[in-house]
């Protein structure tokens, strides 16, 4: 039955008895989110949802809001999306229309609810124990299969129940119970995760943080733990459930590369050399800082850039670079300039095109100065070399 056949009046009859129940009532957050996307649609504008508009017209966030670095709508859908499971799959819910946030998008769904055909009164399907054993099952297959450690705790943080973390760790279920499992957390990272959960229990907001956990042969691996709360009817958090998983390879790589990079920026620093870069479609140039040292400028069309060369050194210069642009071989010349300040300077070039990270491709490379190579530049011609 569509939204049509429900009727308007219905849906939003429905929308104030579902705001009116504790577990929304009591999130102020939750509430105007429900409410927004319900009226959103009913004025036909459901198509027309996003990130940003929820955000701003229901979140309070504010017009430079980025979904790319602030995740509010997506953990409060998700939230949102449990506390209706929840309303609705109460035996006592006195709902007829059903109200759900689908997977993927913000446009709610509107469904007329009528009893089954042949349903019982007597009590619930004697194969719902056999459909919830299964899906356990699977569940924890599937964990098991991720190479990630599951965990359950109380509403107040209390560890409960793992799966996984004992094989991991080396300790026993009965050690990792309550704040047990804090204890194989590395030192540093204890007291932060502890204060950054008690706060999620407290405030009953999803976890996410990473941090190092001792293993069974004493070594520290990072792993992520993320957690949700799962909440009764009324709104009372019943239980967490959560995940870790092993970011350990990952934390390193961009550590590592962290790393290089500074080593790079700093070789690059002692040398003087300026790092550039050149798109081959708008061929617009891009230089570090050193460029305003060497030319006057850092960025700007590359016919600017060339210009600044001698006339002589130029056919050849140019000879070298438009088959780089085109990937064709890498760009390795010598030449001289006239900078900023009237002077002629020789540099040396040297760049290969590679992918860029949002597609297509970048000519990037290092210049440095070889003046002094060459005590009067006036006397020398270019010397351009191909690899």
């Amino acid at each position: 039955m569509d939204r049509e056949e429900i009727g308007t009046e219905n849906i939003l009859a429905t929308l104030d008895v579902l705001l009116n129940l504790p577990s929304l009532k009591k999130s102020p957050q939750l509430s105007a989110f429900l409410s927004y996307v319900v009226r959103e649609s009913l004025a036909g504008r459901g198509s027309l949802l996003k990130s940003y508009t929820i955000a701003t017209d229901a979140l309070g966030r504010s017009t430079s809001f980025d979904p790319a670095t602030d995740a509010i709508v997506r953990v409060e859908a998700r939230r949102l999306r449990q506390v209706l499971q929840q309303i609705y799959t109460d035996p006592a819910c006195p709902l007829t229309v059903r109200i759900d946030l689908p997977l993927g998008r913000y446009e709610p769904s509107f469904r007329q609810l009528a009893p089954a055909a042949g349903a019982s009164p007597a009590g619930p399907d004697e194969s719902a124990p056999k459909d919830l054993l299964e899906s356990e099952q699977r569940y924890r297959a599937l964990v098991e299969a991720s190479a990630a450690v599951e965990w359950r705790a109380s509403p107040d943080g209390s560890l409960t129940q793992t799966f996984g973390l004992s094989a991991r760790t080396g300790l026993c279920d009965t050690e990792l119970q309550g704040l047990g499992w804090l204890s194989a957390l590395h030192p540093d990272d204890r007291t932060r995760t502890e204060v950054v959960w008690r706060t999620c229990c407290q405030n009953g907001t999803p976890l996410e943080a990473s941090f190092r956990v001792r293993h069974r042969d004493e070594t520290y691996r990072w792993m992520l733990g993320r957690a949700v709360p799962l909440e009764n009817v009324d709104g009372a958090i019943r239980e967490w459930v959560g995940t870790m998983a092993d970011i350990d390879e990952q934390i390193r790589a961009e550590e590592a590369l962290r790393t290089s990079e500074e080593r790079l920026r700093l070789a690059i620093s002692a040398a003087e050399m300026m790092t550039w870069d050149v798109d081959p479609v708008s061929r617009q140039v891009t230089c570090s800082a050193i460029g305003n040292v060497l030319m006057g400028v850092t960025d700007g069309p590359l016919d600017e850039f060339l210009a600044m060369i001698l006339p002589e050194d130029r056919p050849g210069v140019i000879s070298v670079l438009e088959p780089a642009l085109r990937g064709e071989r890498p760009y390795d010349a010598q030449y001289r300039i006239v900078d900023h300040e009237g002077r002629v300077r020789w540099l040396s070039a040297r760049g290969s095109l590679v992918p860029a990270p949002g597609g297509g491709t970048r000519l990037i490379g290092v210049a440095c100065d070889i003046t002094s190579r060459y005590p009067d530049p006036n006397l020398e011609g270019a010397r351009l070399m191909s690899a």
